[in-house]
């Protein structure tokens, strides 16, 4: 023990991958097991692919989870997804100072930034913060969706799919215990309206959940509330314009398609989940197979940017589109510095925003061409116009822990399976490794090498 807290200490970095590579390959091995499977034994193959996709709660499954899964499959998957959604470090840090152990000040200072914008150096409110939030949330939401169950299935059933629902929805993960996952239920409104708003939480963040409730308390108990911070304000009104914009898109995209035998209420209702669940959710209530190009295109943008910084999701993350958008609007208009809601953007989040759409557009053409290359290898394109962007989709899904598919999942070769493993891993730990990076980078010298000159358009 004494030599793991050690590297747990001095090397955070180890931990997180580490920690999820264990876990996913102990969760692999118990789906495989025989009484994990309601029918057929799990391959292992198949059981790393879907214990990799539960803790980096993504949602691809090449298994259907609830009529290939037995109860005791349900029970690992679930276990898997909430210890993804928290995180390993999250959790394990939370054990060790229940044993009185310290947390280095490297490991310190990673989960701060990795749930706060603003660190303020109290690292046991912030974990209880993050355990109280989670579990709440996903009581809530189980007890909403509990009537909805009760009305097709027996009480105990009923109230196993109502939790397990809730915590994948929370956790952003997309696992579903119904063959079509929500597609029989987009125009119910019990079903799809509090999935929805678990998602929505779990992708905003903890610490924008912690100003709100914070702000909330203190006007319910009549003190001065203080503003939002800038983070939280820019996660806001960013999952605000991006769920309007993929909303009326796919409204707009799929009215004489889709949604063509669809009354007006339920056409919204099925755009606004649409609009919600590529935010790294993976539930879906439309066939993606069957809906437009644009419609495909357009999931595939928002599943690329994902949620928020210190949540469940995953992607580029809402506030680094901001944070672009910030500064390409500032360099049009001669600017020197992005600014937000009139406050102004450090250059390190500039940087480390370029630095992640830079890292993420490499990831996804990168996983394409690969994908492809095992996929459609000795195929002409011709045969196959449809599948090339089904890949993207698949790639893009997978690295930003989403888990929406058009169908190619179950169909993949185990080549392909390998590759859209990879994906999933990598998006998953991807930002969390580049915060300990940055955490634990060394101060250089303030040399400036000399400037030459270099066309860009």
């Amino acid at each position: 023990m004494g030599y793991w807290w050690r590297q747990f200490r001095e090397y955070p970095a180890r931990l997180f991958i580490g920690g999820f590579a264990a876990a996913i390959l102990m969760g692999a091995v118990l789906l495989a097991l025989p009484f994990s499977a309601a029918g057929a034994r799990i391959g292992f193959l198949d059981a790393l692919f879907t214990a990799t996709s539960a803790v980096c709660v993504t949602g691809l499954t090449v298994r259907d989870t609830g009529s290939e899964f037995s109860t005791f499959g349900h029970v690992v998957i679930l276990a898997l997804i909430q210890l993804g959604g928290l995180g390993i470090v999250t959790l394990s840090t939370a054990l060790f100072l229940l044993f009185g152990q310290r947390a280095s000040l490297s490991t310190h200072d990673v989960l701060e930034s990795s749930f706060r914008a603003r660190p303020e150096g109290k690292l046991k409110p912030l974990l209880v913060q993050v355990f109280v939030w989670t579990v709440s949330i996903e009581a809530v939401g189980a007890v909403v969706l509990l009537p909805a169950e009760l009305r097709r299935l027996p009480t105990l059933e009923a109230a196993w799919n109502a939790a397990f629902h809730a915590v994948s929805a929370f956790c952003n993960a997309g696992f579903s215990l119904r063959s079509d996952s929500l597609m029989g239920d987009r125009t119910n409104p019990a079903v799809i309206l509090p999935i929805s708003a678990l998602i929505i939480l779990g992708g905003l963040g903890f610490g924008v959940l912690t100003e709100i409730g914070e702000i909330a308390w203190a006007r319910a108990c009549g003190r001065r509330a203080r503003r939002l911070s800038l983070h939280s304000r820019t996660a806001l009104a960013a999952t605000g314009v991006l769920l309007l914009a993929g909303t009326l898109g796919v409204l707009v995209f799929e009215n004489g398609n889709l949604l063509r035998e669809t009354d007006l209420p339920g056409r919204f209702l099925t755009s606004f989940f649409a609009s919600v669940t590529p935010r790294t959710a993976g539930f879906n209530s439309i066939n993606y197979a069957q809906a437009t190009t644009a419609t495909v295109f357009l999931t595939i943008v928002l599943m690329g940017i994902g949620g928020c910084p210190g949540s469940t999701a995953g992607g580029i993350k809402a506030t680094t589109l901001a944070v672009l958008f910030a500064t390409a609007r500032s360099r049009l208009l001669g600017r020197r510095w992005a600014s937000l809601f009139g406050r102004g953007i450090s250059e390190m989040a500039v940087d480390k925003a370029i630095a992640v759409v830079t890292l993420v557009t490499v990831l996804i053409v990168g996983g394409t061409l690969l994908l492809s290359a095992v996929e459609l290898r000795q195929v002409a394109h011709v045969q196959t116009p449809g599948r090339s962007v089904g890949l993207l989709f698949e790639v893009v899904s997978a690295l930003g822990t989403v888990g929406l598919t058009t169908g190619i999942t179950p169909t993949l070769t185990p080549a392909g399976k390998m590759v859209v493993i990879a994906l999933m891993f990598v998006g998953r730990l991807g930002p969390l490794t580049v915060a300990v990076a940055i955490a634990r980078r060394q101060p250089r010298p303030a040399v400036r090498l000399a400037e030459e000159p270099i066309m860009i358009n």
